[in-house]
């Protein structure tokens, strides 16, 4: 009975050690991942959605494959409120290979939009929160996690409506011509329309204009709008002081009415 017994001591001992140096193994060949993030890009689609992608580069150089590997991304805006979130999962990256991943994730212009008119003239930070997750050597599950700043380039930084200049166009319409300027400091191009509608000081709609803009990204626009508006002594007067409403329709969103005094 001793044989048996003292055999079953040495193999649970030979187990336990071979078990202890498997762990060690795992944990010793941690050192050997690599972690890193590339540079983040936006990207835009014709339904107003824009894609954030996050390349992340991962070298499995250890003895172990890493398995059920998982990417989340939250963004937040400038008052902490989630306004999206994404999720990337790849089930194993073999020991000795290393891939880079494209997580991406969809931000909606509407959605930046219905917090504020701030993201559409002034730069702002949004917030990605990036968790990545995995189990190594299906022994050791672990994390990281990092937070880091994006810088959100308002479309129409700046953007100003100057004052009007009054001419007559004929005997019995007045041209009005207002000079119009922004910077595009947005991760896209701009390419659609400008509506303005024209009131006078006692608020009658005098007359409309409309342009169209094709600004690239990081780049300014100057450019002037003319109305083509019923003038008289009387309307001449008024129209003196009033105001714009000002709606933009640029394919990836459509706001207005922005209204600037004038006068």
């Amino acid at each position: 009975m001793n044989v048996p017994i003292r055999a079953l001591g040495i193999a649970t001992s030979v187990f336990w050690v071979l078990l202890i140096t498997f762990i060690a193994l795992a944990a010793y060949s941690v050192k050997d991942l690599n972690f890193d993030f590339g540079e983040p890009q936006f990207t835009t689609a014709p339904d107003g959605q824009l894609t954030f992608s996050l390349p992340l580069y991962i070298g499995n150089n250890g003895y172990y494959s890493l398995k059920e590997f998982h990417l989340s991304t939250a963004f937040s805006d400038a008052e902490g409120e989630e306004i999206s979130r994404a999720n990337t999962f790849v089930p194993v990256i073999p020991h000795g290979e290393s891939m880079t991943i494209l997580h991406n994730v969809t931000l909606s212009t509407d959605s930046l939009l219905e917090k504020g008119e701030q993201y559409l003239f002034n730069d702002s930070n949004l917030t990605a929160s990036v968790t990545a997750g995995l189990n190594f050597a299906e022994l050791l599950p672990a994390q990281i996690s990092t937070n880091f700043t994006y810088p959100w380039g308002a479309p129409f930084y700046n953007f100003a409506l100057g004052e009007p200049s009054f001419g007559w166009f004929d005997f019995t319409h007045g041209a009005v011509v207002v000079p119009m300027s922004f910077e595009n400091h947005a991760a896209f191009d701009l390419v659609g329309n400008i509506r303005i509608e024209l009131y006078d000081s006692v608020n009658s709609l005098l007359g409309e204009g409309q342009t169209s803009v094709n600004v690239p990204q990081y780049s300014s626009y100057d450019g002037n709008v003319e109305f083509h508006v019923p003038l008289n002594a009387a309307s001449l007067s008024a129209v003196r002081n009033g105001y714009f409403n000002v709606y933009f329709g640029i394919g990836l969103f459509e706001y207005g009415p922005l209204v600037i005094l004038y006068g």
